[in-house]
């Protein structure tokens, strides 16, 4: 899915008419106004000749809430970059990957263990991560209802429980790996199911479909008195990445920085402008590197094992079943 600033999903607004009186001075008019244009652009060269930069995000929520998160971000670039940006929607996470080892992609928002998987793949790059409400970290939360009479983790125990995507940090690794540490063999004392998004997984609970779920702390928040509670909470867990590929030249990469944390740190009409974007993006950026996602590297291969960063999706799942 790809939309643009004047797009959603590929479709275009329709434009009223032009009363029948107005038309031909309106012609006139646009002629003029392309003739100048024209007039302007270097010799051979038109505004659609320019291959637009593409920002890569997983489909984490349904379409008209991604567009409402990331399209700002993606307008910001295109100001301070000076290059026309889209966004491109991916259909899963491993789609994602692929689109930016491939050079589909300029730019990739990535979970932590999807990063690290895409650096196994092709060396990609973090460049900098969200400050989410100022904070370089994030958590998981484990959520039953509110009516639960599950208390502990270990009370799961023969219970099913709701996992996001198999690629997802905060609603399958890391939930797993606080089952386990509760003493639960997933996919024998604990049945797995997967919805693929967040919200999906914690209306599976309100649903009773599921006994608790995994999800990330700010998509929780939307269900905390809502009917759902949390069970428990993970440790600390290091930001979303922005990744460029490794064959990003380094002035893109520098003018990316410029764009996402130097400026807005000298330009208060800059800061002021991302305090406006949705509460995940509103914190800002900061530099970041490989290593503070080594954490999550290391809790992917003890979890699903040493080939962690390179199986598919599908050999993640802890019983077979998607």
């Amino acid at each position: 899915m790809r939309s643009s600033s004047g797009t959603l999903g590929g479709v275009v607004a329709k434009r009223p008419r032009l009363a029948r009186a107005a038309q031909p001075l309106a012609w006139v008019v646009l002629g003029a106004l392309l003739g100048a244009v024209a007039a302007a652009a270097p010799s051979g060269a038109t505004a659609s000749a320019v291959k637009p930069y593409r920002l890569g995000v997983v489909g984490f929520y349904n379409p008209r809430l991604m567009y409402l998160k990331y399209q700002p971000l993606v307008d910001y670039l295109a100001v301070r970059t000076g290059h026309p940006w889209e966004l491109e929607i991916s259909a899963t996470y491993q789609g994602t990957v692929d689109a930016l080892c491939s050079g589909q992609l300029t730019l990739a928002y990535l979970g932590p263990l999807t990063y690290v998987r895409a650096h196994a793949a092709c060396d990609a790059v973090p460049i900098v991560r969200l400050q989410t409400a100022g904070k370089p970290t994030y958590r998981s939360y484990v959520m039953v209802r509110v009516d639960s009479n599950i208390h502990t983790l270990h009370d799961l125990k023969g219970s099913s429980f709701g996992f996001g995507s198999p690629l997802s940090t905060s609603s399958h690794l890391v939930p797993r790996a606080m089952l386990e540490r509760a003493g639960l063999v997933v996919g024998k004392d604990i049945r797995c199911r997967y919805y693929y998004h967040h919200d999906r997984a914690a209306r599976a609970v309100l649903m009773r479909d599921v006994a608790a779920c995994g999800i990330r702390d700010i998509a929780a928040a939307r269900f905390i008195g809502r009917g759902l509670r949390i069970l428990a909470r993970s440790e600390p867990l290091p930001n979303f990445p922005l990744v460029v590929s490794s064959a990003t030249p380094k002035s893109l990469r520098s003018l990316l920085i410029e764009a996402l944390v130097d400026i807005p740190q000298r330009d208060p009409l800059a800061r002021r402008q991302m305090a406006g974007w949705d509460e995940e993006l509103a914190g800002g950026f900061a530099l970041t590197a490989d290593a503070e996602f080594e954490p999550i590297r290391q809790l992917a291969r003890k979890i699903f094992g040493p080939r962690a960063l390179e199986l598919s999706s599908r050999a993640l799942v802890c019983d077979g079943r998607s």
